[in-house]
């Protein structure tokens, strides 16, 4: 094996899926558990575990043999790297944790590899090839697949021997990602934000596009059910919208030959957010995103010729993500979270039909989701917030989230309780270009299209203001990543509307935002803004820094240090242009985050910036003051 570091740091056991009231408590008792990974003979589950201090970390906890029911005391995974743990995966043997970390914070991601004995304290570095950022994509047997990306922008999809440190490389496309492997076969993504297509690669490394080219249609993950070979063709199952309106499940067989596709699971209500299949291809799982972001939950049984649904159980909470499952598909983990109940992991019994570890509970009541109107007519929608519905107007946050092909959902939003805390409204929208509202609108805002997304920001609030919620004078519009574009956006473009602006992590410049993001990041973005070539002027007049001589409203802005997804100095440049101005601004930065702020310090510190920042410019207090 390559080289290895011993660790012998004792770290504090806890418990990993407590009661919901230990996941919400009061201080120091604050645990959110994410991104969950079972063992593929069930005995073990590995996960992240965010706590009040320190960067989330990963746990392995033994299980009982109905799943959380007499499960065994956790212990922590502990690497010799500071930095959140973003994901864990498990080997098919089940001797290997692998570990993805971004050190100090930021967007660039390491893999490190721990075997699941107790009393081995070495840790495995995957050797970094030069690479600028490695993502776990899953296991082929006994080798790990990965995707690395070079500064340049290149991506290599590898296979890793991680009892040698030896790795074959399968592909490598610019901007592209290994989306999955099974023995020796892959399939590869390629193409840019909204335009993405699979290439399916045999072991010999020939390859051919999984599907005839459908213009504006994403094709972005898969699971190889067959390698094929020896006259029987590759068969695999793809999250799509091929030919269609919504994300699906297709099945596709494919040999030298020919290529026949149909669909296996469709919804004209809903898309499909993600398809998990179990090691033995027994069984499917499916998470689809209905009703303007809630979750609900599919359990497909694939051993038949067609398969068929064997399971629909109501989820625990509004918002499900990061299904995993069994190698026989016995037992299923994910994610559920709700306003009020932050992540935490969840167990199914697929075999018995019954959640387990603790009592099912109710979800918490959604807020409530709105529909409107664009002023050119396009249906929006978003989530509103209400302390306590008055009949007057109140004070208004319009909060906006990132992508731009994010999505507002009704999870757990610790920001949104601390501004309900104060009376405020808070409303996030989901403009055009957000997912969940299928293909069409997915595409609404690309390129020329970017102007009506900026405006269906005003028009979100126009809405609330006619109905009678929001307080015209008193509005602050907030955001973050692309929701931190739209803020400066909307603040050049609807002056007057806003008594003030909250940007974090956002786009002042779509120009300077091209030349320094990551390289994969700016390729794959020139669908959605402009080619910085081709469309310099459609970049220049989408960019707010050249307009900021319209602002004179109060402005905060929030940044992380290692944030190299939308640098540091897109928020600097706005900065220094409306202090230039004497235009009143504030600066929050995070010297120990990147683009997401993960330690949950900085989320009460964002909290209570935030706060201030409204009771001042909105003139209110809170119910104790």
């Amino acid at each position: 094996m390559h080289d290895t570091t011993e660790i012998t740091e004792e770290a504090e056991s806890l418990d990993t899926a407590g009661p919901p009231d230990d996941a919400a408590g009061g201080p120091g008792e604050i645990r959110h558990t994410s991104s969950p990974c079972l063992s593929p003979d069930g005995s073990m589950l590995a996960c992240v575990v965010t706590e009040r201090t320190g960067y989330p970390r990963a746990v392995q906890r033994p299980l009982g043999l109905g799943g959380l029911d007499g499960a065994g005391p956790e212990r922590d995974v502990v690497l010799p790297v500071n930095g959140p743990v973003r994901r864990v995966a498990y080997s098919p043997n089940g001797r290997w944790l692998a570990c993805e970390v971004a050190p100090d914070g930021g967007e660039r991601e390491r893999i490190w590899l721990v075997t699941t004995d107790p009393a081995d304290r070495d840790v495995y570095p995957i050797d970094t090839h030069d690479d600028a950022t490695e993502q776990i994509v899953c296991w082929d047997g006994d080798l790990l697949a990965l995707t690395a990306f070079d500064s340049e922008g290149m991506a290599e999809g590898r296979l890793v021997d991680p009892e040698t440190g030896e790795s074959t490389v399968v592909d490598r496309r610019m901007g592209g990602a290994l989306v999955h492997a099974r023995d020796g076969a892959a399939l590869f993504r390629v193409g840019a934000r909204g335009h993405r297509e699979l290439l399916r690669i045999v072991p010999d490394g020939r390859w051919w596009p999984l599907l005839p080219v459908d213009t504006g249609s994403t094709t972005d993950a898969g699971v190889i059910l067959d390698a094929g070979g020896e006259n029987r063709p590759m068969k695999m199952l793809v999250r799509s919208d091929h030919s269609a309106e919504r994300m699906g499940l297709l099945a596709v067989e494919a040999d030298e030959e020919s290529t026949e596709s149909w669909t296996v699971a469709y919804r004209e209500d809903a898309d499909l957010d993600r398809v998990e299949v179990s090691l033995d291809r027994s069984t499917a799982v499916l998470l689809w995103n209905v009703r303007g972001g809630l979750s609900e939950l599919e359990v497909l049984d694939l051993r038949k010729s067609r398969p068929r649904t064997i399971a629909r159980p109501p989820l625990p909470e509004v918002v499900a993500t990061s299904p995993t499952l069994t190698a026989d598909g016995r037992l299923l983990a994910l994610t559920v979270q709700s306003l009020d109940q932050p992540p935490r992991i969840v167990m199914y019994d697929v075999e018995r039909r019954r959640w387990t570890g603790e009592p099912p509970r109710q979800p918490d009541p959604a807020p409530l989701l709105v529909h409107f109107a664009a002023r050119d007519g396009l249906e929006l929608s978003g989530w509103l917030y209400r302390a306590d519905p008055a009949d007057e107007p109140t004070p208004t946050v319009v909060h906006l989230h990132g992508g731009p092909e994010g999505q507002s959902r009704p999870g757990y939003n610790d920001l949104a309780r601390r501004y309900l805390d104060i009376g405020v409204t808070y409303f996030a929208p989901n403009v055009r270009g957000s997912t969940g509202s299928g293909r069409f609108f997915s595409h609404a805002d690309d390129r020329y299209g970017r102007f009506a997304g900026i405006d269906d920001v005003e028009d979100a609030l126009l809405h609330l203001v006619e109905e009678g919620i929001a307080d015209p004078d008193r509005a602050v519009v907030s955001g973050r990543s692309y929701g931190g574009y739209l803020v400066n956006a909307t603040l050049v473009r609807h002056p007057g509307r806003w008594r003030g602006g909250i940007a974090a992590c956002g786009m002042s410049d779509l120009q300077t935002f091209y030349r320094t993001t990551e390289p994969w990041i700016a390729a794959a973005a020139y669908p959605k803004y402009g080619n910085p070539l081709q469309e310099r002027e459609l970049l220049r007049e989408a960019s707010p820094l050249h307009l900021y001589h319209h602002v004179d409203v109060p402005v905060l802005f929030v940044h992380g240090a290692h944030d190299t997804n939308v640098p540091l100095s897109e928020t600097e440049q706005a900065v220094e242009a409306l202090r230039r101005r004497g235009v009143p601004v504030d600066v929050l930065l995070f010297e120990d985050e990147g683009h997401e702020f993960v330690k949950l310090a900085n989320r009460q510190l964002l909290g209570d910036r935030v706060v201030d920042f409204c009771q001042e410019v909105f003139g209110v207090r809170t119910k104790e003051e």
